[in-house]
């Protein structure tokens, strides 16, 4: 598999129908509506808060995937490597019995209905493909993530860049530079 980085940057949004208008002047459409269910796991031996890494079981409608989210880069935006497996839904459930039972620990759900926005003339260059979504979290609010997957480490910098610049260009000010699961953690009262 070929190593692989996601650069996102995450906001507030207090009002979605300017936002939503907003993205449709900047020439981006909706592409896609999902359903996001994530399970983030405790590991049995270290503390992946401490290390900044995450593990989770993500249900998107209907398919399932494994997702390892490496130690965060420095700088402004949030550049991560990353790794993502696909799960047969149908094994949802024993994937889940698995990892219990190898100690990993379930942590309570982030659910989140997500707007999938991309660009209408997506450029051929890997650092101009910005996909925007507008993420309704449950139990937190509205938000919205701009993100790059990129595939050569040489265009982490570049996507950070066109990162910042399209924020900028959409009004989006408010950065929320802490996950949806701390959020939610910390709005359930959860250690």
């Amino acid at each position: 598999m070929q190593a692989q980085w996601e650069v996102e940057q995450k906001f507030v949004v207090e009002d979605v129908v300017p936002f939503r208008n907003n993205l449709a002047a900047h020439g981006f459409e909706w592409v896609s509506s999902e359903d996001n269910s994530d399970i983030y796991f405790r590991h049995p031996c270290r503390d992946l808060k401490a290390t900044d890494e995450a593990f989770r079981l993500r249900t998107v409608n209907d398919r399932c995937c494994v997702t390892y989210k490496g130690k965060r880069l420095p700088g402004p935006v949030k550049t991560r490597p990353e790794i993502e497996l696909d799960v047969c839904l149908a094994d949802r459930e024993s994937w889940l019995d698995m990892l219990q039972h190898l100690g990993f620990r379930p942590l309570p759900a982030v659910n989140k209905r997500r707007h999938n926005f991309a660009k209408k003339e997506d450029a051929e260059d890997e650092p101009s493909k910005i996909h925007v979504t507008i993420d309704e979290v449950h139990l937190l609010g509205n938000f919205a993530e701009l993100e790059l997957i990129v595939s050569q480490k040489s265009h982490l910098d570049l996507a950070a860049v066109h990162i910042q610049q399209l924020a900028s260009s959409l009004g989006l000010v408010t950065v929320q530079p802490r996950s949806y699961l701390s959020l939610v953690l910390e709005k359930l009262g959860v250690e």
